[in-house]
C-alpha cells in the first residue's frame, strides 16, 4: 500500500505552492508569525509576492517591496483580504468587517467599516488603474470604492453556500463571484464558462484563477487541485498537505496558493462538541488525502482495533449518553472482555499519523492515514505515544484504552472513513 501524505515543517507555518511553474521563494515556513487563514497577493509576472496573517502582518517575497503592515495595530476584526496595485507599489488589507488599510502608493477610497453588515466581508479585488477596489461579503454582497463600478451582486439572493471570492474581468466592466462549492454567479462583461457543481464536483473551492488568453478561468480546491473552465490551461491534481488552501492568486501564467494550519477544536463542552470535532476530522483527512485515488476497501479486510473486542454501541442514530439527543454515532464503541478498558487500542492496517492530539469531545484522538482515501480514527485514548508523521503496521499500538473527552468511562470509539466520510467499519473486520 502506498503512502503519499507528506506534511508540513511547522505546525504553525503557512506555506506557498505553485502551479504553472511560478517561482516560489523560502522564507515563509521560518516565519514567527501566529497564522490564521492569511491572505496572498502578487503582481505582474509573479516575480514577487507578499503574504499576509489574519492579523495583519505582511512578509514580502521576491521582487516584492515591503511598504508595511499591521502588526503593531490591534485589530477589531481579522484580515481576510489583500490586493495590490498592478505596478506592485503598493497594496490594501481588508478586515471582516471591510476596514481598509492601505500602504504604499495605494490609496483610501472608502470603506465598509462603519456599515451594519447583514454578512461579513470575505474578500476583495482591486480595479486594473488602481483607482478602486470592490469589497464582496459571504452573502455575496458588492461595495465598490472609487473607479470600481458596482455591476450586480447575489445579496438578494438566498445561497445554499457562501461566496469565498470576487474577481474583476480585464476590462474592469464586469466580475465574477465564486462560492466554496465552486459556483460561479457572473456580472457585467463577465462570461460564464461552467461551474463545479455542474461537473459533478463535490468538494470546496477557495480561488478563482483568471485564464492567460482572458477568455476562461480555474477554480481553485482547498485541497490544492485546480480546475480549468474555458480557455483556461492550467490544471493541478494538488497535494496531499493536511492543512487547507486559504488562498490562491494569478501570477504569471500560473498561479500561487497559500496554505495556512487549520484551527484544532477547542472550548467548553456541549451536545454540538461531537459534531464540531466530526467536521474538523473530515477536513482533515480530505485535505491530507486529496492527491489520492480512492481504492476499493474489501470485506473482512481490517484488524480488529483491540484484542478481544466487547461492542458497546453500535454505528448509526443513537440517544447520547450524556446529552439525551438523538445524535448519529460515527463509529462504534468497544471495550475489552469482561468490562475491562481492554488494554491497547491497535492500528487495523498500515497506516501513517495525520493526527494526534486533543479533542472537545473525541478527547485524546490519533487518525491514520491508509491509502486510498481510507483512513481510520481512534479516539478517547489515555494517551498520545505517536507524532505526526509516525507510521504504523497492522496490530501496533496507537495509545492506551483511556476515557478523556466527553466519555461515560474508558472505551475506545472506532471510525472507519473512506474519502473522509464515516462508514459503518462492521462489514470490514475480519474473524478473530
Amino acid at each position: 500500500m502506498v503512502l503519499v501524505t507528506t506534511f508540513p515543517r511547522s505546525a504553525f507555518a503557512a506555506t506557498v505552492e505553485s502551479a504553472g511553474g511560478v517561482p516560489v521563494f523560502s522564507g515563509l515556513e521560518d516565519s514567527a508569525f501566529a497564522w490564521g487563514e492569511g491572505a496572498i497577493a502578487t503582481y505582474q509576472d509573479g516575480a514577487g509576492y507578499w503574504v499576509a496573517t489574519d492579523r495583519g502582518e505582511v512578509l514580502s517575497f521576491g521582487t516584492a517591496e515591503h511598504f508595511g503592515d499591521m502588526a503593531e495595530t490591534s485589530l477589531n476584526e481579522p484580515v481576510v483580504g489583500m490586493a495590490p496595485l498592478e505596478s506592485g507599489n503598493g497594496y490594501w488589507l481588508v478586515a471582516r468587517d471591510g476596514g481598509i488599510f492601505s500602504f504604499g502608493a495605494a490609496e483610501f477610497f472608502g470603506s465598509t467599516g462603519g456599515m451594519e453588515l447583514n454578512s461579513p466581508i470575505v474578500g476583495m479585488a482591486a480595479t486594473n488603474t488602481g483607482g478602486g477596489y470592490w469589497l464582496v461579503a459571504a452573502d455575496g454582497g458588492v461595495f465598490s470604492f472609487g473607479d470600481a463600478v458596482f455591476r450586480g451582486s447575489t445579496g438578494d439572493l438566498d445561497l445554499n453556500r457562501p461566496i469565498v471570492g470576487i474577481l474583476p474581468t480585464a476590462t474592469d466592466k464586469g466580475y465574477w463571484l465564486l462560492a466554496d462549492d465552486g459556483g460561479i454567479f457572473t456580472f457585467g462583461d463577465a462570461t460564464f464558462h461552467g461551474s463545479a457543481p455542474g461537473r459533478g464536483l463535490k468538494d470546496t473551492f477557495t480561488g478563482l484563477v483568471p485564464s492567460s488568453q482572458g477568455d476562461g478561468y480555474a477554480l481553485v480546491h482547498t485541497t490544492g487541485r485546480i480546475t480549468p473552465f474555458g480557455t483556461s490551461a492550467l490544471e493541478s491534481n494538488g497535494s496531499c498537505v493536511v492543512d487547507p488552501v486559504t488562498d490562491a492568486v494569478a501570477a504569471g501564467d500560473g498561479a500561487l496558493l497559500l496554505r495556512a494550519p487549520r484551527a484544532v477544536p477547542a472550548g467548553p463542552a456541549s451536545s454540538k462538541a461531537a459534531s464540531v470535532d466530526s467536521a474538523f476530522l473530515t477536513s482533515l483527512i480530505r485535505h491530507s488525502q486529496g492527491c489520492q485515488t480512492q481504492m476499493d476497501l474489501a470485506p473482512k479486510s481490517l484488524a480488529y482495533p483491540l484484542e478481544e473486542p466487547v461492542k458497546t454501541s453500535s454505528f448509526g442514530w443513537r440517544y447520547h449518553p450524556i446529552w439525551g439527543n438523538l445524535q448519529i454515532h460515527n463509529g462504534i464503541d468497544f471495550i475489552g472482555p469482561n468490562g475491562t478498558s481492554g488494554g491497547a487500542a491497535r492500528a487495523v492496517t498500515a497506516g501513517k499519523v495525520i493526527f494526534s492530539g486533543d479533542l472537545v469531545a473525541y478527547g485524546k484522538t490519533v487518525v491514520l492515514d491508509h491509502g486510498g482515501k481510507i483512513a481510520t480514527i481512534y479516539g478517547h485514548l489515555r494517551d498520545l505515544p505517536l507524532s505526526l508523521g509516525n507510521e504504523v503496521t497492522t496490530h501496533e499500538a496507537v495509545g492506551m484504552i483511556g476515557t478523556t473527552g466527553l466519555s461515560t468511562g474508558p472505551h475506545l470509539h472506532f471510525e472507519l472513513r473512506v474519502e473522509a466520510e464515516p462508514l459503518n467499519p462492521e462489514p470490514f473486520f475480519a474473524a478473530q
